[in-house]
């Protein structure tokens, strides 16, 4: 029984770009997953006012600036 090539190359391609085309689509929605919890505040820094960075002599000055230099901008 012989094939034809052409059916063999054809299928190769519709599952290569069904392949291609899941991971988009998974690599899409994490990146929607992770915008959208960025937007929502969850993952959010907290601002740092003029007068608490210049108020040294609180005692949560070092645990703020702990969990300032842990969030990335």
């Amino acid at each position: 029984m012989k094939q034809n090539p052409f059916v063999i190359t054809a299928c190769v391609v519709i599952v290569i770009l069904v392949a291609a085309l899941a991971t988009l689509g998974a690599l899409s929605a994490f990146a929607g997953q992770k915008s959208g919890l960025e937007m929502a505040g969850l993952r959010s820094c907290p601002q740092l006012a003029v007068k608490a960075a210049r108020d040294v002599a609180d005692p949560g000055y070092a645990t703020r600036l702990e969990h300032l230099a842990r969030c990335s901008h």
